[in-house]
């Protein structure tokens, strides 16, 4: 396996596709980047940035203090931050044996619930990657592309002297390379 494929979960055959229409992409960041930005504040209730990424049908947003970005707030973010465990149920059998049994008794949709509302009162600053990587609207595609697959990014700020001017996604990445690379109309259409 690949060292691209193994960091970053998505079919062979897309990272595949990936590598293979920006080889020679030069369109820049700033041909295919999402704007205006859509961001929260560190502050902002985790209920409130998830229903703001539902509302809008994006997986993360920026998060900004003025013009700075403090970190990233994903989909991701929320269900890493759910506290839940599996309850361990022991039945011991005395009489056949002086060791127990475990059992696993499953989640319930009750309690991933209450865990959701527990972290939607926290703040942003609470749950959200710090590590943010950017990118410059100069930027190629290509660097761009390598940049997202190498490192698991799903959505990257695009930041110019210090400000955040837009965003570049999975989606952008796609309608760039259709751009640069045409492909043939898919069946059926």
């Amino acid at each position: 396996m690949s060292p691209i494929v193994g960091c970053y979960n998505l079919p062979k055959t897309f990272i595949a596709f990936l590598l293979m229409f920006t080889a020679r992409s030069m369109l820049k960041v700033k041909q295919i980047m999402s704007r205006p930005v859509i961001s929260v504040t560190p502050d902002t209730l985790v209920k409130d940035a998830s229903a703001l990424l539902v509302l809008k049908n994006i997986s993360g947003v920026p998060v900004v203090d003025g013009q700075r970005i403090v970190g990233m707030f994903s989909e991701a973010d929320v269900l890493r931050s759910l506290k839940m465990t599996k309850k361990d149920l022991k039945l011991i059998y005395p009489s056949i044996s002086p060791l127990g049994i475990a059992f696993q008794e499953e989640v319930t949709q009750r309690e991933i619930i209450d865990a959701y509302n527990e972290i939607g009162n926290k703040q942003v600053k609470e749950v959200m990657s710090q590590d943010v990587d950017t990118v410059g609207p100069e930027m190629t595609l290509n660097e761009v592309v390598t940049k997202m697959v190498q490192k698991g990014i799903i959505t990257v700020p695009v930041v110019d002297k210090g400000t955040i001017v837009g965003v570049v996604t999975r989606g952008d990445v796609l309608r760039g390379l259709a751009i640069e690379q045409p492909l043939a109309t898919p069946r059926g259409l």
